[in-house]
């Protein structure tokens, strides 16, 4: 476990020193911002009519499309792209590889890199979206089960990591890797939505995690089948991922 977590801890120092995360993570704040200054355009249209109560309530619910569907993808497909292939074509993870830790603890530590990346943006849109609710005279509505389910959300999303980093296995090229995650990822939610008979087999439909948890939720026996699915799909990346990684030269 100490190999482990001093992995993790030099990956995420790696994620640290590329300026590009912090730059992307304050241009989705400044949107969850501005979707959030549309207050004062709808109150100005309607001379006050409508409160802001109305308006902001639950102004992290509204983002939650933005954040999950596009922005944290987004920054998943971007970090898996760094930490694996663009190791490997520059050949700096043969000095990750000189470290007392194994293949399968340097895999997955970098898995988690990628997820903690995920969280803390994540972390940091939800208060950034509480924050402008209420200074922006929107009240606290909404903002605990926008909470949990930021925190449910957290779950599925380490599955698309696993994905992507299985992906990262398959090619070389850190420009094609990318490309590949990118059209992967939109096929499967196009697939996902227009299908919709056999969306529920597909993992990135539950990328959303906290409907089927929060509002009108489903028995618990009946989440059973979903639950054991993205479990499914998590082993099923996860191992292959590993398998193709342990294979690779340095």
């Amino acid at each position: 476990m100490q190999a482990f977590a001093a992995s993790l801890q030099n990956e995420l120092f790696k994620l640290r020193k590329r300026k590009k995360y912090l730059v992307l993570l304050i241009i989705a704040s400044a949107i969850c911002v501005v979707s959030a200054l549309r207050v004062l355009i709808v109150n100005y249209l309607t001379d006050g009519g409508v409160s802001r109560e109305a308006i902001l309530g639950g102004l992290m619910s509204s983002n939650m499309p933005f954040v999950l569907l596009i922005f944290l993808p987004l920054m998943a497909i971007m970090a898996a792209g760094d930490l694996y292939v663009g190791e490997q074509v520059d050949h700096t993870i043969r000095f990750s590889l000189m470290r007392p830790v194994g293949k399968a603890k340097l895999f997955f530590s970098k898995a988690a890199a990628v997820w903690v990346l995920c969280a803390f943006d994540l972390a940091v849109l939800y208060l950034v979206s509480t924050l402008s609710q209420v200074c922006l005279g929107g009240g606290i509505e909404g903002i605990f089960s926008s909470f949990f389910a930021c925190v449910l959300d957290l779950i599925p999303m380490a599955v698309l990591i696993l994905f992507f980093a299985l992906i990262n296995q398959l090619v070389k090229g850190s420009s094609l890797t990318v490309l590949l995650c990118v059209v992967c990822y939109v096929a499967l939610v196009v697939f996902g939505t227009y299908m919709p008979s056999v969306g529920g087999l597909v993992f990135t439909g539950y990328l959303r995690w906290h409907n089927l948890w929060i509002g009108v939720t489903l028995p618990f026996l009946s989440l059973l089948p979903r639950i054991g699915l993205l479990a499914g799909y998590g082993l099923v990346f996860g191992c292959g991922g590993y398998l193709l990684f342990d294979r690779k030269e340095a």
